[in-house]
């Protein structure tokens, strides 16, 4: 009986691990997926790999209605992989 119920934690603890590691290849090929929509619709920006990063130290350019345009763009995008959707 021990045995049986040991095995079977053991089984669930896996199970769990599992499905965790799937919830966060998920997660990572969704943010990609995002990135890799906005560097295509934007492909003059060097976005680097943090969105954060690049509202942070984006230096803006002769053009600010285009300048807040590209902000707001890359600020949904990384609103869009913060919610997973």
């Amino acid at each position: 009986m021990r045995a049986r119920l040991r095995e079977l934690l053991r089984e669930r603890a896996r199970e769990r691990r599992l499905r965790a590691a799937a919830a966060r290849a998920g997660a990572a090929g969704f943010a990609a997926r995002v990135h890799a929509e906005l560097a295509e619709e934007l492909p003059d920006a060097d976005l680097g790999e943090d969105l954060s990063d690049f509202l942070d130290h984006h230096e803006p350019g002769a053009d600010p209605e285009a300048d807040a345009e590209l902000r707001a763009r890359v600020r949904e995008a990384r609103d869009r992989i913060a919610r997973g959707y």
